[in-house]
């Protein structure tokens, strides 16, 4: 079975081609970017719905749903700009250690007081 990050990438891949096969291969608008945020916003619905009840699959098949949505918003982007994002995210999360943050009761990775 593959590992989830090689599917992920996978998953990238896929959203490229979908976007490619709608006409939808090049940088969006600022309307055609905020009209994402429903889709974005159903998705995030649908998995909160599975987690409240419709089991793991449902649950792991709804948060696939969520990240190909955010995958084709990030792939909407200016590439140069969606490339330097991606990194800076990467870089800022790989920083992050047990001595200079920590989880907050809410569950998230935050800076220590």
């Amino acid at each position: 079975m593959p590992e989830p990050t090689a599917q992920i990438a996978a998953l990238a891949a896929c959203v490229q081609r979908f976007h490619e096969r709608f006409g939808q291969g090049d940088p969006a608008s600022l309307d055609e970017l905020l009209d994402r945020i429903p889709i974005q916003d159903e998705e995030v619905r649908e998995l909160e719905q599975a987690l409240n009840g419709e089991g793991p699959d449902r649950t792991a098949s709804e948060a696939v749903d969520v990240l190909f949505v955010a995958i084709g918003t990030i792939l909407r982007l200016d590439p140069k700009l969606a490339v330097a994002a991606i990194a800076e995210v990467i870089d800022k999360n790989d920083a992050k250690t047990w001595d200079t943050h920590h989880i907050n009761a809410a569950g998230k990775v935050v800076r220590k007081p």
